[in-house]
């Protein structure tokens, strides 16, 4: 078992097999590579996705089609290889940004989603050339 002690959520135990790699990280935060994804009670539809190497970094996931239900980008020819997966092992996560006192303005990262395979444990930031999609796309909207 493996403790982190997070700025959010206090200390919390993990196994070494709920650890997620990033192949290549997360924009801005490249050389962090393992993470947990946590879904609290409550907390659903989102998720959080803590940073195992720095406390202070847990980024909001969502599901995208829980928002934009035709979603559907186009996944670069390598990923399924890179996470040892299949198109149906893997889930889409949408990086959500909450400005601060201003929940009701959040926004998802459509261009960047996180391509996640849970039976690996294997995960990538995409960097999708995409011009129907956006990186500031409104999720209460």
């Amino acid at each position: 078992m493996i403790k982190i002690a997070t700025d959010r959520f206090g200390e919390m135990e993990f196994s070494e097999e709920s650890i997620l790699k990033v192949l290549g990280g997360i924009i801005g935060f490249p050389e962090l590579l393992d993470y947990v994804l946590i879904q609290r009670p409550g907390d659903a539809p989102f998720y959080w996705l803590q940073s195992v190497g720095d406390p202070t970094l847990a980024l909001v996931l969502l599901d995208p089609l829980v928002f934009k239900p035709d979603y559907r980008p186009i996944l670069p020819a390598g990923l399924f290889a890179e996470l040892k997966a299949g198109p149906e092992e893997i889930s889409l996560f949408a990086i959500i940004t909450i400005p601060k006192g201003r929940p009701q303005e959040m926004t998802a990262n459509l261009l960047g989603p996180l391509a996640v395979c849970p039976q690996s444990h294997l995960a990538r930031q995409l960097v999708l050339d995409d011009r129907i999609y956006t990186h500031r796309h409104p999720v209460l909207t």
